[in-house]
């Protein structure tokens, strides 16, 4: 297993202003590049390489998710997540909500493999259901009535508006059904071509096939408004929207459930983190609203 040692680059962080900087003043949108990652990660180094860094540099960005669907997620609920990769997040949030049964659906059975063993060493398998399926049909199959969908860094992996859209529509008659909350987040395309590539020199990475991916990733994403024009046009169109602060590389989507508009708070349970991943995890909260993450 891969480890990552010393995450953070402190001595390049002078440079996040003036990132910021030539992003807000870059204008006009740049065209999206689709085919640098593969659409499904399944090749043996780059699984590794994923779930290495899903123990270090994913941990804040895992964090903010579990903590903010723990929020939509009512006592004893189920979630459903799509493009669940190796199981980083969903561990993270069965040990934080451990009231909630957690369904995880991948296409990539390397990953999913990952992550049912991570999920046997932590004790986790009775409640985390790991299962191999397309996110654009996983609702064809489905008996369950979940009360949270989320889908997290895994629309950008999506070839075109049209297969997107058939994620989304699905999300959509899940929702139209149960009435349950929704949460996506994801990349969000920049204007400026090097303003990621100049955040993703501030960490380090397992291996070359992460670090690329992370690159393209962005190239890949949807800008906001263009996934806002897709949830709206699949039937998700009463979901808030929000950009991550201050550069505006994530963006994310949701809404609280029908029966369940209140948020769910005090049935969080916080696990240790490291220095690093504290380190990352206060960056990733502080990026949205306090009252989004807020247990």
């Amino acid at each position: 297993m891969l480890r990552v040692v010393g995450l953070l680059k402190p001595w390049r962080f002078p440079l996040f202003p003036l990132i910021v900087a030539r992003e807000k003043l870059a204008r006009g949108e740049r065209t999206r590049e689709v085919g640098g990652e593969p659409p499904v990660m399944d090749e043996p180094q780059g699984v590794a390489e994923y779930d290495a860094f899903g123990m270090g540099g994913e941990v804040g960005i895992h964090e903010l998710s579990a903590r903010a669907i723990s929020r939509l997620l009512p006592e004893g609920g189920t979630l459903v997540d799509l493009g669940c990769g190796s199981g980083r997040l969903l561990a993270r949030l069965a040990k934080g909500r451990p009231d909630a049964r957690i369904i995880g659906f991948d296409l990539s059975e390397p990953m999913l493999d990952t992550a049912r063993q991570l999920m046997e060493r932590e004790g986790l398998a009775g409640r985390v259901d790991l299962r191999r399926g397309d996110i654009t049909t996983f609702d064809a199959g489905l008996s369950e009535e979940p009360d949270v969908v989320s889908c997290n860094f895994a629309l950008h992996h999506l070839p075109d508006e049209e297969v997107a859209g058939r994620c989304l529509e699905a999300i959509a008659r899940v929702r139209s059904g149960t009435g349950c909350a929704v949460w996506i987040l994801d990349f969000a395309r920049l204007r400026h071509p090097g303003s990621w590539p100049a955040v993703v020199s501030m960490l380090r990475w397992p291996g070359p096939v992460v670090h690329s991916d992370a690159i393209e990733s962005e190239r890949a994403a949807f800008s906001e408004a263009e996934l806002t024009r897709l949830l709206e046009r699949s039937g998700l169109d009463d979901l808030h929207h929000l950009r991550s602060r201050p550069l505006g590389e994530q963006q994310v989507h949701w809404v609280a459930g029908r029966e369940h508009p209140a948020p769910v708070t005090g049935l969080w349970r916080q696990a240790p983190l490291t220095r690093e991943t504290r380190v990352l995890t206060r960056l990733a909260l502080q990026s949205y609203p306090r009252s989004l993450a807020q247990t």
